[in-house]
């Protein structure tokens, strides 16, 4: 858990950077605002992972359940992502003009389906399967695992 939060974290924070350090490396002109957009929505989303595995590693450690303000937290999380995820969609499409080119918004469509998949991958069925146990599980039951976070969201209801 401590490996997740901390990989999660330097992503929150490398990937944009370097995204940013590339596009202004290349010397053509960016639609900032197009890819920005779709940038700081994977940020958004990696952090709330962040924070999910912190939360998992001190219940575990001091052997308690997670914290009360978690179920309600992460329920505002997991709406407002979709609502981000659909305006982002929206900025893009009406960013898209003569102006934008074919890599802005290869760019800015292409990280929001990465935002979409992250999504999916907390709150729904788990993506990353990197682990031999991991995919011993998914050619024994033939389907995805359901995600930690949205199983933890489900037991915490159910509380």
């Amino acid at each position: 858990m401590t490996y997740l939060r901390n990989a999660e974290a330097v992503c929150s924070f490398a990937l944009p950077a370097i995204f940013c350090y590339d596009w202004q490396r290349s010397g053509d002109p960016v639609a900032w605002a197009m890819r920005g957009a779709a940038l700081v929505l994977i940020s958004y989303i990696l952090l709330q992972g962040v924070l999910y595995w912190h939360l998992k590693l001190q219940s575990v450690v001091q052997r308690q359940p997670l914290p009360a303000y978690f179920q309600p937290l992460y329920r505002f999380f997991k709406y407002s992502n979709f609502l981000a995820i659909a305006a982002v969609a929206a900025f893009i499409a009406a960013m898209n003009d003569a102006t934008a080119s074919t890599a802005d918004l290869m760019w800015s469509y292409g990280l929001l389906g990465l935002a979409l998949l992250e999504q999916i991958n907390y709150y729904h069925y788990q993506l990353m399967y990197d682990t031999r146990a991991a995919f011993a599980y998914l050619r024994r039951n033939g389907r995805l695992r359901k995600a930690a976070l949205g199983l933890d969201l489900e037991r915490q209801k159910a509380i």
